[in-house]
């Protein structure tokens, strides 16, 4: 065990002896200060269409009410155990539920998010449908505030992603709560990373090239609901990229099918909506090299390009307008400044 996935300081305690009869799935929840969420999250896990699992929920370290209400919500039920850990971040507190899994499935689902009550089922049939060289089976997602109203369709195509397919187009899953991942995939060697920022990324990626199962597959459903909220957004953008374009130099090494500036063409857009033009330009400079046809054929490759042509001062006027637009949507569907881009 290293220090980077279960640093001494992080040893968990099992508040539940688990059972005896090996589970179909294991899910695990890393929950930090989401008091006010957890239960929801949890009621959509011990609710689902399905029986065949065990929940290993793993506090990190929580100051608020977070473990009275876990405790509360799971007290008659045997699947479910929490463990508890000094804080350590997201990548510490979902290995430790890794390296106590007995299922032959594992999926997350973070503390603020909830499932539809068929997710397992259906992620299930669909994975067992595919060969064994898919590793994971992700769902579509909706959007929903802080108050957990629903306001945002997130689409992203049905089928087959490789490891091209997802670094050039920035993580396709979009949410750790989205997928369901073979055991197999992980190894003691094959963990989160404790990264500043897309350990989700960084994870997917390293399975798709290592584990022997190259492939993900995106389903056509709607299974589950994400949260929005400002406690979660980051606002350190600086710190963000820094650690995308390092993630981003290392992983492109291993592009096969697609030209290694390609990978910088999403995070470009994010960053020059984000107002880091510095980082944004950078980006856009190298996207630039792989020449106009290839981008225009690429939403968002045309949006670089775009972005890129216009002076600061207009830079500056459509971001102010968008964040117009998505304080008044904000308002309408209860999110406040938590609306996403």
């Amino acid at each position: 065990m290293t220090s980077q996935c279960q640093p001494e300081r992080a040893r968990p305690t099992n508040h539940r002896a688990a059972g005896q009869t090996r589970p179909r799935v294991t899910v695990i929840t890393p929950a930090y200060n989401v008091a006010n969420y957890i239960g929801e999250a949890i009621d959509s896990v011990l609710g689902q269409s399905i029986s065949d699992f065990e929940y290993l929920i793993i506090d990190d370290g929580s100051s608020d009410r977070t473990v009275d209400e876990i405790l509360r919500r799971i007290s008659e039920d045997s699947r479910a155990r929490l463990i508890t850990m000094n804080h350590a971040g997201a990548s510490a507190a979902r290995n430790a539920g890794i390296m106590q899994a007995r299922g032959d499935f594992i999926s997350f689902l973070d503390g603020d998010d909830r499932w539809h009550p068929t997710f397992l089922e259906k992620q299930l049939a669909l994975l067992e449908s595919l060969g064994p060289d898919v590793a994971a089976v992700f769902a579509r997602a909706r959007v929903m505030s802080e108050s957990g109203r629903v306001y945002l369709l997130r689409w992203q195509r049905a089928g087959r992603y490789d490891f091209d397919d997802m670094l050039i187009r920035a993580c396709p899953p979009r949410t750790g709560s989205s997928l369901l991942i073979r055991a197999s995939a992980f190894s003691a060697d094959r963990l989160f990373r404790d990264l500043k920022s897309a350990q989700d990324l960084d994870m997917w990626l390293r399975i798709q090239r290592d584990s022997g199962m190259p492939y993900f597959w995106g389903g056509n459903k709607y299974l589950l609901d994400i949260r929005v909220r400002p406690g979660a957004i980051s606002r350190d953008h600086q710190a963000r990229f820094a650690a995308l374009e390092s993630l981003i130099r290392d992983h492109s090494l291993d592009l096969r099918r697609y030209p290694r500036n390609l990978a910088y063409v999403r995070p470009s857009v994010f960053a020059y909506r984000s107002g880091a033009d510095d980082v944004a330009d950078r980006w856009a400079l190298a996207v630039r090299q792989i020449g106009w046809r290839m981008l225009v054929l690429d939403s968002y490759g045309w949006r670089v390009l775009a972005w890129s042509s216009l002076t600061p001062r207009y830079r500056k006027l459509l971001r102010s307008a968008s964040g117009v637009a998505r304080s008044f949507v904000g308002c309408l569907v209860g999110a406040g400044g938590a609306v996403l881009r």
